[in-house]
């Protein structure tokens, strides 16, 4: 039978990120009546310029979008390594340029997605040949070492976790995801020696038992075990605010005046919406100035205290059907690195997603994400709006009919 094509035009996710918009805009309102601060005629700002370039992105042909990403993806790296030299700001994260203020981690998010799309996309590779998950590894690893060491210990997580999630819908082997996740399974084993004895040991025994021959299995647990050795030395090399965040969110309480001040007010502004919420630029903990950062990572706490429960659980469903849209599409599309990209959007706007209501209610170490097209930061709002018009374009592509 001959194959019919046809465009079907996807209306659902710009439908979505229209309504999560009209939720960031409500809340950034409030949070700059509540500061003073210009921040709702800023993001109205890079809302519209980010409007415009989804519109764009939506149109540009999945080929041409192949054809420039690995100069998309040198150009990212270049600016994160620019940033080290002239970045400005409180932690050198920002290029200035004019007035405006380019967060170059938040635009490689999006150019190690393509790179990473279109390295999976050609049939060749193979990632459970040694070589070629060296390269895979160091073209995830680069952006990620960069943005480590700026520094951005949140937005840098996000690259291990792009690439692992791209790897999996690409088909990975089983054996080659394990001995991926073993590096922070054994750094997270490390707080306890006598876990780390027993999750070396398992993956020994798995490796084995998949195959490996017992030399190879022994090197990998060996490996294991060093990098789980030298875990609780890297924790010297941490900034003190970084590992002020982790003990912070261990006990909070601990100090409650100073670095755990935030997440209390957090917890308090979250509980106090209670079911209907105290109303619309009403919120006491946030209007009365005693939740910081409110327009930008604790945005939700915001959210929840003046819309309550049923403001705070509407947001969080728009985001999963949003994701859950994105994964459709990515099943759907016949061309196999709009299909990777798609899932790759689905991955960073939901791993942030996770982590930024996981830290503002407590459940996660503060990590500096924002919360995707609600939070405050034109970097941020640019980057997943032409990130979602991309995948918008790609989803509308010729597909398929019996």
């Amino acid at each position: 039978m001959r194959v019919r094509k046809k465009l079907s035009i996807e209306w659902m996710v710009p439908l979505l990120t229209f309504l999560l918009l009209i939720v960031g805009s409500a809340a950034m309102f409030s949070a700059s009546s509540a500061t003073h601060e210009p921040f709702f005629a800023k993001q109205l700002f890079y809302l519209g310029l980010g409007v415009v370039l989804f519109l764009i992105a939506s149109f540009l042909p999945d080929r041409f979008v192949f054809a420039f990403v690995f100069i998309a993806y040198t150009i990212g790296i270049l600016l994160l390594a620019l940033v080290m030299l002239v970045g400005s700001g409180p932690t050198n994260r920002w290029l200035a340029i004019g007035s405006f203020h380019l967060q170059p981690s938040e635009l490689a998010k999006m150019t190690t997605l393509l790179a990473l799309a279109r390295f999976l996309t050609d049939r060749r590779i193979d990632l459970s040949k040694p070589k070629i998950l060296a390269s895979y590894i160091i073209l995830s690893g680069l952006p990620f070492g960069l943005v480590l060491v700026e520094p951005d210990l949140g937005t840098s997580l996000i690259f291990p976790v792009l690439a692992g999630f791209l790897a999996f819908w690409g088909g990975i082997p089983a054996l080659t995801l394990v001995l991926l996740l073993s590096l922070p399974l054994v750094m997270i084993a490390s707080v306890n020696p006598y876990i780390l004895v027993a999750v070396i040991g398992g993956l020994i025994l798995y490796g084995y038992f998949s195959g490996l021959r017992m030399a190879l299995a022994t090197v990998w647990g060996i490996c294991a075990g060093i990098l789980g050795f030298l875990t609780p030395k890297l924790w010297m090399h941490l900034k003190p605010y970084q590992r002020q965040r982790l003990l912070t969110f261990i006990n909070p309480d601990s100090d409650p005046l100073g670095s755990g001040y935030q997440l209390i007010q957090s917890k308090i502004a979250i509980g106090s919406g209670k079911f209907w919420g105290k109303g619309f630029l009403h919120g006491t903990q946030t209007h009365g100035g005693f939740l910081p950062e409110q327009h930008t990572d604790f945005i939700f706490s915001l959210i929840s205290e003046e819309f309550g429960f049923i403001g705070a659980t509407l947001v969080i469903i728009l985001f999963w059907l949003l994701i859950l849209r994105l994964l459709y599409l990515a099943r759907k599309v016949e061309f196999p690195f709009s299909s990777l990209f798609i899932v790759g959007v689905a991955a960073i706007i939901g791993f942030q997603t996770i982590v930024n209501l996981g830290m503002t209610m407590g459940i996660m170490p503060v990590a500096g994400l924002p919360l995707p097209l609600i939070s405050y930061g034109g970097s941020s709002m640019l980057t997943t709006l032409m990130m979602l018009g991309l995948a918008t374009g790609m989803g509308s592509r010729w597909r398929s009919h019996g």
